[in-house]
């Protein structure tokens, strides 16, 4: 098959997503990222904590309260009286003088009409919906980096199938232009594919577009902009439920949304228990140690107080207005709210499993499809490619028939990452996501006391000095990246400076000699497709590898012309004694070649004195000579023919002696039968 055939139908391999990433930053690293420095979760982390607190304040209710009056101050106070008898004198002299008091007052609750209690209850059961929305925020995260990953990713990958369709489009345009300027085709057809080689390069854009569209979601999840060069696409390795049933029974039990829910039930009730400490009375323990003086005054202020009392008090409301009852109505409605909140979870907990289990089934037929799709459309290319070339297809089914090729690859990227995103959305239903990912969930259920230890209770926060949370040395509030990696390319921004590869080869657009390689090819360091014979036909397209330097090659790579530059004696048609080896060299690529014939052509110099028909027989022997060195070599002589051009066709000046020694040679053309696949 010719170069373009096997380029219209060759597979898109995406190397920007091979193992062989120097540093491959995978799902499971970036989901581990996000959970430790999302700013969301970070606050529901932060919230967790703070809940934490407001159990101790309540708990600090069961305990005895300590508290200490002192005070000092000066007086002015004199006597109302004149003297014993009953007349008011109220001319009397003031007096002055100061004083000082202090007591020191135990208090302990003994009965609140179990407010207490019922207030822990609460304040438990907050902290348990507390560290569920932790979860559940999580979890939201967890999905969220999944699904900007797959979309990165995807975006990429459909580029690359966007450049390969204008890459196929300009090889087809130079095709055509070449006939119709031999004058092969009509000026309609190029125009034609002209048309068509524009809308391919505006469909580019467009999906170059949507890449970077998903590199900005990206960020939004993970606070930095992807290094596509690093990513790769994840391998899903787990068993999926075996129904949606048994999978919408584990969510409605596992789901951290219900499960908040579950405990915002609970401190409703709670609250509603609470609330009923308003029909009984409050029991409380005092004791009180006093001690009170002042300077010594003739003014019956200066004897000194020193009492210790010790007493019950019993408050207990008779008559409020209907203002008990009606709050404790009031939570009693709050208790069905809450109930209510957790049924239209639920539904939306099931509509979403349904849609994720339907996509996640309907996909997976569809790729079959898809695939076949790919498969027919990929022959029908080929097919066609071999009638065009015959007459029998004209070039608008030539690129009807490459549009469903393309169209094909597009959909199955499209489909391929729908499914695997399908296949995430039901663990993300399920609350297994994370697990599924990372293995185990154990890193962060345990900073609220999921399924841990309780050591998470002792973390305590305290207040920001520096509101640089990536440390890269720029203030969060204008840090376009606020979790860029370590090291020193950051930007004022605060962004690191990315390195793009345009073509997808691994190697960045500043080193890269070829930008717009093939999507899928081999490529060397400088970013240029490899060559591995040096005959200047890549390998991806060379259907004759190793071909031996020198030899000229078709635009298969393949062997058609083999110019042996002999040091023929002036008018001889001797062989040298060094032309053995090349000779025995070429003999040996027609052995691993058996279908190629060879057909030995001799050329001649010429001179001011050279006769037509003497160098014509000149060029015919030494042809022959050539011919027969090569069967002695082992090729059969029906594999070989001998002709000679005489110095007809000279491929140097035959003014100069250099010349002329370069125009005495031997060129062999070869002959390839067309059943051969080289």
């Amino acid at each position: 098959m010719d170069m373009l055939k096997k380029y219209l139908i060759s597979l898109v391999v995406v190397t920007l997503f091979s193992s062989s990433t120097l540093s491959a930053y995978s799902l499971q690293e970036a989901m581990k990222e996000a959970l430790d420095t999302n700013p969301t979760i970070q606050e529901r982390l932060k919230n967790f904590r703070a809940t934490q607190q407001d159990l101790h304040v309540a708990e600090s209710e069961y305990y005895p309260s300590l508290d200490l009056r002192a005070s000092v101050g000066h007086n002015e106070a004199g006597n109302l009286k004149s003297g014993s008898g009953s007349d008011w004198n109220h001319n009397v002299a003031s007096k002055s003088y100061n004083n000082y008091e202090s007591s020191l007052t135990l208090t302990q609750n003994i009965f609140d009409g179990f407010s207490t209690t019922h207030k822990v209850d609460f304040e438990e059961a907050q902290i348990l919906s507390a560290a569920y929305k932790y979860l559940e925020v999580s979890n939201d995260v967890a999905f969220k980096m999944t699904d900007a990953y797959l979309n990165v990713l995807s975006s990429y990958e459909l580029v690359g199938t966007a450049r390969e369709n204008v890459q196929i489009n300009e090889t087809i345009y130079n095709k055509v232009k070449d006939l119709f300027e031999s004058g092969l085709t009509t000026d309609s057809e190029v125009k034609k594919i002209q048309s068509t080689l524009s809308l391919a390069r505006s469909n580019l854009t467009v999906q170059k577009n949507n890449a970077r569209d998903a590199e900005f979601k990206y960020r939004r999840v993970l606070g930095r902009l992807p290094d596509v060069r690093e990513m790769q696409r994840p391998i899903l390795d787990i068993q999926m439920p075996t129904s949606m049933q048994r999978a919408a029974l584990y969510s409605v039990e596992n789901n951290p949304s219900l499960l908040v829910s579950r405990y915002n039930i609970k401190g409703a009730q709670s609250l509603h228990k609470q609330t009923k400490k308003e029909y009984y009375p409050s029991l409380d323990m005092e004791l009180t140690q006093m001690y009170n003086d002042s300077d010594e005054a003739p003014n019956g202020f200066d004897t000194p107080d020193d009492r210790f009392r010790a007493r019950l008090v019993l408050n207990y409301n008779l008559f409020r207005g209907g203002a008990d009852k009606a709050n404790i109505q009031k939570h009693v409605s709050k208790i069905n709210q809450e109930i209510e909140i957790q049924r239209t979870l639920k539904r939306e907990v099931i509509e979403g499993l349904d849609l994720s289990w339907n996509a996640y089934n309907m996909i997976e037929d569809q790729l079959k499809d898809l695939r076949e799709y790919r498969q027919f459309s990929e022959k029908t290319l080929e097919l066609y490619k071999e009638e065009y070339d015959l007459g029998r297809r004209s070039l608008l089914d030539l690129l009807s028939a490459q549009n469903d090729v393309i169209n094909s690859r597009s959909q199955i990227i499209k489909a391929e990452y729908d499914f695997m995103f399908a296949q995430y959305r039901v663990l993300d239903a399920m609350g297994l996501l994370v697990v599924a990912v990372n293995g185990t969930a154990d890193e962060f259920t345990s900073k609220v006391n999921l399924y841990g230890d309780d050591d998470a209770r002792e973390i305590l926060d305290t207040i920001p000095t520096k509101l640089d949370v990536d440390e890269d040395n720029i203030v969060d509030n204008i840090d376009l990246c606020d979790n860029s990696l370590e090291g020193n390319n950051i930007m004022p921004y605060g962004c690191k400076k990315l390195k793009y590869d345009s073509d997808f080869d691994g190697i960045s657009d500043d080193m890269d000699e070829c930008p717009s390689t093939v999507v899928g090819a081999e490529v060397n360091s400088k970013g240029c497709e490899l060559d591995s014979d040096g005959d200047g036909v890549v390998d991806r397209l060379d259907e004759c590898a190793n071909t031996p330097i020198g030899y000229g090659v078709n635009k298969s790579g393949c062997t058609n012309l083999v110019t042996m530059q002999i040091s023929f004696k002036k008018g001889s048609s001797a062989l040298p004694e060094n032309i053995e080896k090349r000779v025995g060299e070429f003999a040996d690529y027609m052995k691993k070649h058996p279908n190629i014939k060879a057909k030995v052509v001799g050329h001649t110099s010429r001179t001011s004195v050279s006769g037509e028909k003497y160098n014509l027989n000149l060029s015919k022997q030494r042809a022959k000579i050539v011919e027969k060195e090569l069967n002695k070599f082992g090729i059969h002589i029906d594999r070989l023919s001998a002709d000679g051009k005489g110095f007809s066709e000279p491929v140097a000046d035959n003014e100069t002696l250099e010349g002329r020694v370069q125009n005495r040679r031997v060129e062999i053309e070869l002959i390839r039968d067309n059943e051969e696949e080289l």
